[in-house]
């Protein structure tokens, strides 16, 4: 019996990684497969299935936080896989999870060949990765979300 090593992330995600770091400054931190419990505490009024969900091995495929370690922005890589009833439930519940701690949430999804959509339960942006088109739109997203998170912090402390 053997183990053998494997990367931790797939082409797909290096590549939203990359374009993630380009997003944002030195003030925050981009962390890859990051398990949702490593984040999110239990509540004891939480519902047994999202408790056991929390759990299990479900992890966020980026964690953006700000140089504290404060979660401020999860993005979730979405393929064709998340079309699937079984994965669109793991979806939902973690999305409620995270709605439940306060982490904004943005899913990713490239279709079209090449073009880059950005999105929330309330606005989307597309952009195309391989002209840059509307690239910018797509910065400007989650360094809001960032924004967000730190002027948060600031207001809480003040």
């Amino acid at each position: 019996m053997s183990v053998k090593l494997k990367r931790l992330i797939n082409p797909y995600e290096e590549r939203m990684l990359e374009f993630l770091h380009t997003c944002v400054d030195e003030n925050y931190k981009i962390h890859p497969q990051v398990s949702l419990c490593s984040f999110c505490e239990l509540d004891s009024n939480l519902d047994w299935d999202l408790k056991k969900f929390l759990f299990s091995s479900s992890s966020v495929d980026a964690l953006i936080t700000n140089n504290d370690y404060k979660p401020c922005l999860v993005v979730d890589f979405q393929s064709s896989y998340h079309d699937y009833p079984e994965a669109r439930e793991r979806d939902r519940k973690k999305a409620t999870l995270l709605a439940l701690a306060n982490v904004p949430l943005l899913y990713s999804r490239i279709k079209d060949f090449g073009l880059l959509h950005l999105y929330s339960q309330s606005e989307e942006v597309v952009c195309n990765l391989f002209t840059g088109n509307r690239r910018e739109n797509a910065q400007a997203l989650i360094r809001k979300y960032c924004q967000q998170s730190l002027s948060s912090d600031l207001q809480v402390t003040a």
